[in-house]
């Protein structure tokens, strides 16, 4: 197993290994590639296994002791702000040694290359909801054999767990293709709940191993709108329509018949 890597010191980049040439599976050919995140399993992940490839959120270079490949899918006006989590990470993007894959190629970041959204898009359903997926999707246009996942949660209760879905769906898709898939103790992907519907989630009658319920906001009446049907004035809109576009009725050339 060798030793667990040694994360390097917050905010400060890391020389990443180059990455190995690429040669496509072929026949009996394996071609493994782990993806990584910020989670707390990534430091199981095969840094010392060559026939791994590491492929890897951005956000965990800090902790990176080799790296294939790096993505972030983010448009420019988010990545070219400062970063809590690195001193100068624009300053790396100049200087990155690997490939980065982002939404464009930018003459600034010399490794950054364009990730292929049309050939994905062209090949798989539209169903994008975190860049772990578009991770996956590349992979599987590469004949990937094996995906391992470290650090790769989604499980905090916010944006992360929106996405968590999407993660769970693309793993599901791979895995049909014949890939086999590889987690670490402790990562919830797949794994929860870990109650199997209707055989233990049941007990005395009642369901069981439910999430904590989030309360429902209070009810305000005076949020309401209230419409006269006896009026012929125009219907109020009920939602506001993104930058002040008229409503789905008001487009469609129908008429109020009271």
């Amino acid at each position: 197993m060798g030793e667990k890597p040694k994360p390097l010191k917050a905010g400060v980049a890391p020389k990443p290994l180059p990455p190995q040439s690429y040669e496509p599976p072929g026949l009996g050919r394996l071609r493994k590639v782990a993806i990584l995140g910020t989670a707390g399993t990534w430091i199981y992940a095969p840094f010392h296994d060559p026939s791994w490839e590491i492929w890897s959120h951005s956000s965990a270079i800090p902790v990176l002791p080799r790296v294939d490949r790096l993505f972030d899918l983010h448009p420019e006006d988010f990545w070219s702000k400062p970063k809590g989590w690195m001193k100068d990470y624009q300053k790396f993007l100049r200087d990155c040694p690997v490939p980065i894959y982002m939404q464009e190629h930018y003459a600034s970041i010399p490794q950054s290359i364009r990730y292929p959204k049309e050939r994905v898009l062209s090949e798989f359903r539209r169903y994008f909801s975190s860049q772990a997926a578009w991770m996956i999707a590349l992979a599987l246009t590469e004949g990937v054999t094996h995906l391992g996942f470290f650090g790769v949660h989604y499980a905090m209760r916010t944006e992360r767990e929106f996405q968590r879905a999407g993660c769970e769906y693309w793993m599901g898709v791979a895995e049909g293709r014949g890939v086999q898939l590889v987690m670490p103790e402790g990562c919830p992907l797949l794994h929860e709940p870990k109650l199997l519907y209707g055989y233990e989630n049941y007990k005395n009658g009642k369901q069981i191993g439910l999430p904590e319920a989030k309360p429902e906001p209070a009810f305000d009446p005076t949020a309401l709108t209230i419409i006269d049907m006896d009026s012929t004035a125009a219907r109020p809109t009920l939602v506001p329509s993104i930058a002040g576009e008229p409503t789905a009725w008001d487009r469609s050339g129908h008429e109020h018949h009271f």
